[in-house]
């Protein structure tokens, strides 16, 4: 039910234009070129060149997940120092360059801190991307855009974004938009799709005003987004709404919400509690209050797909439910940690019974060395602890819920519940729609397997484009 962090699979575009500093060192040794890291490991490279008033621009790129343009900023803290700041993906490399600049001995940095020796070498041809992305909007748009911030007063934290705004006369309505788990900027890049950039294009396009954000962490935003909670994601969307009412282009009495995925969890959590939210839009929301069939099934099919047989994938789910159950119901968290522990040990006998190829494909090798951890961190134990029904039924603002037919991640049947708990709690104001043929990302798929989305060039469905546009305009008539 939703994306998993994964730092070579985030990947994010902008560009960054370095203040007028000189690296002093040997002609040879410039900083300006392509650098890419030996064969064996993950591949990425960097590229920097200059502008004609002398300052750097660096872009970074993951050939192999598809991801290119990755905003990047250019450090040079010292003579041979050299420092790339990956800062959407919350990633870096620092190193040193060689007295004859041909290469840059360092080491990549994680969103953790933890680091892994790597080595750039300076190469004349880098790949370059050949997938294509016919969506996305080219400069100079039809429609003002403006780089914006907005402040969550309440956790201190400052949020950086986009405002797209139509050319016309306003006052417009507006739609925030709301992303999926793991920290995303402010264009939702999937896979070498900016998700969010073709959608405010598209809505922008039709009149609607469009705020977008980098996640807390994220980008240019201020803000620890590991640390971050449900609660805390939806007072930065809170903070978001209250800064599109204080542009006087923009109808305040018709600001909505639209959120994709995790951000369709943080959606009804603020449209619940403000009445500033006049409408919103569900995209793959979850909906079912299951003992986390949605949520192991992500994981039971990756296992399924690397040939894991269906007694292993069956013990392994049975393993994740018990730890996602004790996560859900006890709050102490060394008391969490130290009954995962007996679990594990527990399922010890019953490992042991399958061969370790067969232990691999299901990811857990050893409950010994098994890393739970991160399961027990804000994020991801605020997720276990979401009651989608209870929420839902505090709506009262049109919603529009939709869900792809072949979505892997968020399935369909997950409609229902929205449904239901709409109408438990009184508001008919909804319209549900499941597309058939659509993934997670809305996109024409053949399986809807995640696997697909950066092999297809489609980004958005143009079907749902039109859809969201058209019910958005409908709840928000000019006067």
């Amino acid at each position: 039910m939703y994306r998993l962090k994964n730092i070579t699979i985030i990947f994010l575009l902008a560009v960054l234009i370095f203040s007028d500093l000189a690296f002093s060192v040997q002609p040879n040794t410039s900083i300006v070129g392509n650098w890419m890291n030996e064969p064996g490991q993950f591949k990425i490279v960097f590229r920097v060149s200059k502008n004609e008033d002398g300052s750097f621009i660096a872009y970074t790129d993951f050939p192999n997940e598809e991801a290119w343009d990755i905003p990047t900023d250019l450090i040079l803290p010292g003579s041979m120092d050299v420092r790339f700041d990956i800062y959407n993906i919350r990633c870096a490399y620092e190193g040193k360059i060689s007295s004859n600049g041909l290469t840059i001995d360092g080491k990549f940095i994680g969103p953790d801190g933890g680091g892994m020796p790597l080595l750039l070498e300076r190469v004349d041809n880098p790949p370059v991307r050949t997938s294509k992305r016919p969506q996305e909007p080219k400069k100079p748009y039809p429609y003002r855009e403006e780089i914006v911030s907005f402040k969550n007063i309440t956790d201190k934290v400052e949020l950086a974004g986009t405002l797209t705004l139509p050319k016309s006369p306003g006052p417009y309505p507006a739609v925030l938009l709301l992303s999926g788990s793991g920290g995303s900027d402010r264009d939702q890049l999937i896979w070498g799709h900016r998700v969010f950039l073709v959608l405010a294009d598209y809505l922008t396009r039709q009149g609607i005003a469009v705020l977008r954000y980098d996640d807390r962490g994220v980008g240019r935003s201020t803000g620890d987004y590991d640390k971050g909670t449900f609660e805390d994601f939806k007072r930065d969307a809170l903070a978001g709404v209250g800064y599109l009412k204080t542009r006087p282009e923009i109808d305040a009495k018709k600001i909505g919400l639209t959120g994709h995925s995790e951000g369709a969890v943080i959606g009804p959590l603020a449209a619940s509690e403000s009445p500033d939210v006049a409408f919103m839009v569900l995209m793959a929301a979850p909906g079912l209050s299951d003992d986390f069939d949605g949520l192991i099934k992500q994981w039971t099919d990756g296992y399924r797909s690397k040939g894991a047989s269906q007694k292993a994938i069956t013990f392994k789910a049975s393993v994740l439910r018990n730890i996602f159950y004790t996560i859900r119901h006890e709050d102490d968290l060394e008391v969490a940690r130290s009954k995962i522990k007996n679990l594990l040990q527990k399922a010890k006998p019953e490992l042991a019974k399958f061969s370790a190829s067969e232990r691999k494909k299901i990811e857990l090798e050893s409950v010994d060395t098994y890393e739970f951890d991160w399961m027990l961190s804000p994020g991801f134990s605020s997720i276990l602890r979401y009651n989608p029904k209870e929420t839902l039924m505090k709506v009262k603002c049109p919603v529009l819920a939709i869900n792809g037919e072949k979505d892997k991640q968020v399935p369909k049947e997950n409609l229902k519940g929205v449904e239901a708990a709409l109408k438990a709690g009184g508001n008919l104001q909804y319209t549900i729609k499941e597309f058939a043929g659509l993934n997670h990302l809305f996109q024409t798929a053949k399986t809807g397997s995640p696997s697909e989305y950066a092999r297809i060039e489609e980004t958005i469905s143009p079907t749902v484009l039109n859809i969201i546009s058209d019910w958005i305009l409908k709840q928000t008539p000019k006067k």
